[in-house]
């Protein structure tokens, strides 16, 4: 017993050190095609071995990360369990903003990125519909897609997204005081061009610091374990690797949805156009975590009576905000999904 324990321990700490050291890059888990570009975005198509024949999965993350979160590792991949129920996978990946995106905002990446892209996926697959799924804030441009085209939309997928931006607990203060306009950020943004990606992870650093040295126990504890090991390697790296936002969308992402709250009041406008929330008829799938300090429920499910779906289940399961996505789709996700995309 004391020699196991003592193998178990060397293994611990040596697991420890080298995954510190480990300085691989993440690499896709699955092959994929680019179908489609401008500039650093990038349309990629993920084609399932056995093709189901249903209409195909579109997947739509937020603009502060890098996706790669949805294809961590061969065994824990969203991406990955969609194609192994024969979905053909469309990943929308902004990238890293240039200059000459400094004035794409939400309007823009609708109009420019998420429109074309998920038209071509259609294209691409030969199917009139898809299930669109969004992301954290990605979940919110979703929202605001399905309502301008809910023709396009047959089912609406979301994770941890927020939609009642009043109920953010992680900055409460910070939302009050620019309601107050006692805080002109959204003028200090429209003179930068680019927000730089360690400016992003400072303010996310800001509102989870007193649990940011818990990942480094989490990874002593099971360091012996290589898988384990492995997998915390490329989460620790996502969450390190955000990516800039150009100043015009830090606009109006603090303007439209912290400001005015706009998703709560079912319609606004948009570019010239009227966004009404009333008409998302969709199949809605929605997906908050138990733990999550950033996004929970409360301020995901608001969205149930804002829209005209009859078809809606909310769904809370254990994890935080990001580490849901390690838990795959389940089973009842599975029948819904199958039910709704033949």
């Amino acid at each position: 017993m004391k020699k196991e324990i003592e193998q178990k321990e060397r293994a611990r700490w040596k697991g420890f050190v080298e995954t510190l050291q480990d300085d691989s890059e993440w690499q896709p888990n699955f092959p994929r095609k680019e179908i489609w570009t401008n500039h650093n975005s990038r349309l990629w198509h993920y084609a399932p071995v056995n093709k189901n024949g249903h209409i195909p999965v579109f997947l739509l993350y937020s603009h502060i990360n890098k996706p790669s979160i949805l294809d961590l590792t061969k065994e824990h991949s969203l991406i990955g369990k969609f194609l192994q129920e024969g979905y053909d996978v469309y990943l929308l990946d902004f990238g890293e903003p240039v200059v000459e995106e400094k004035g794409t905002g939400v309007a823009e990446y609708l109009a420019h990125y998420v429109d074309p892209c998920i038209k071509k996926a259609l294209q691409h697959s030969g199917k009139d519909q898809l299930s669109l799924c969004g992301f954290c804030l990605g979940g919110t441009l979703a929202v605001i897609y399905a309502a301008l085209n809910p023709f396009l939309i047959r089912n609406l997928l979301l994770f941890v997204t927020p939609i009642n931006f009043d109920r953010v607990p992680a900055y409460h203060n910070w939302v009050q005081a620019l309601k107050k306009d006692e805080i002109d950020l959204t003028g200090i943004m429209e003179r930068i061009d680019l927000i730089p990606a360690p400016m992003i992870r400072y303010g996310m650093r800001a509102m989870t610091s007193p649990i940011y040295y818990s990942p480094y126990l989490s990874l002593l504890n099971k360091a012996y374990d290589p898988d384990y090991a492995h997998y915390w390697l490329r989460f620790n790296q996502w969450t390190n690797d955000h990516i800039s936002l150009t100043g015009a969308m830090g606009r109006d992402i603090i303007t439209y949805f912290v400001k005015e709250n706009v998703l709560m009041a079912r319609k606004f406008e948009l570019a010239g156009k009227e966004v009404d929330l009333k008409k998302i008829d969709s199949n809605l799938y929605l997906i908050s975590s138990q733990y999550d300090h950033l996004v929970p429920s409360s301020i995901s499910t608001p969205l149930l009576e804002l829209v005209s779906s009859t078809n809606k289940v909310a769904v809370e399961v254990k994890g935080g905000h990001a580490s849901l996505i390690k838990s795959g789709i389940s089973n009842e996700l599975k029948e819904w999904l199958n039910q709704y995309s033949q």
